[in-house]
């Protein structure tokens, strides 16, 4: 047997989580799947937290971050994105990561990343640490729940009957990748046209 490491402890959490989510997210699970006992996987990670830790990290480690184009609007979106896609692959990710409050190397790699971006568009630090902030929280949101959302049950049409504005939206087509980069790039902009009349007062 390969000895441990954490890449390769890593990697197992990332399998566990993938095929038994959030709730199979345990230390003995992922001992067992390194066919290690639980004592042997606490020599490497002190918690489970730390373990949490190593999770994220794979998941955002399993495709690279896409790489700048030297125009701020486009590399955001890019960016979203990226997590979007990253996200809808691993969904359970999201939820360790809320539950155990973690940030890791990738995690804040990706902040630093992204407040750089909003700096590229010249509004002044202040304001483009607003934007960073708010955009960042929204599309997360938008992220999640659209993860969620894809493993619910659509309602009854009985449920539905007397609520026609409803049943519109769920009886809808919807493509997800133009609907979630029509919200990304009006956030964008719109959040850069707000903040940049909030400078100039006008």
């Amino acid at each position: 047997m390969a000895e441990l490491d954490l890449g390769r402890i890593a990697a197992a959490a990332l399998a566990v989580v993938d095929k038994r989510g959030s709730s199979g997210f345990t230390m003995r699970a992922v001992a067992g799947a390194l066919r290690v006992t639980p004592m042997a996987l606490y020599h490497h990670v002190k918690n489970k937290a730390a373990l949490a830790a190593l999770l994220v990290d794979a998941a955002i480690s399993a495709q690279p971050l896409p790489p700048p184009s030297g125009v701020w609007q486009h590399d955001l979106w890019a960016m979203a994105n990226w997590m979007r896609q990253n996200t809808l692959a691993h969904p359970s990710v999201a939820q360790i990561r809320r539950a155990y409050k973690v940030w890791t190397a990738a995690t804040l790699r990706m902040t630093e990343r992204w407040l750089s971006l909003w700096q590229q568009s010249g509004l002044p630090l202040e304001k483009a640490l607003v934007a960073a902030t708010t955009s960042s929280m929204a599309i997360v949101g938008l992220v999640e729940e659209e993860a969620i959302f894809r493993g619910m049950v659509r309602p009854s049409d009985a449920s539905l009957s007397w609520l026609p504005n409803a049943r519109l939206m769920f009886d809808a087509r919807h493509d997800h990748e133009a609907e979630f980069e029509l919200l990304v790039r009006s956030l964008i902009e719109g959040l850069h046209a707000r903040l940049s009349r909030d400078v100039s007062g006008r």
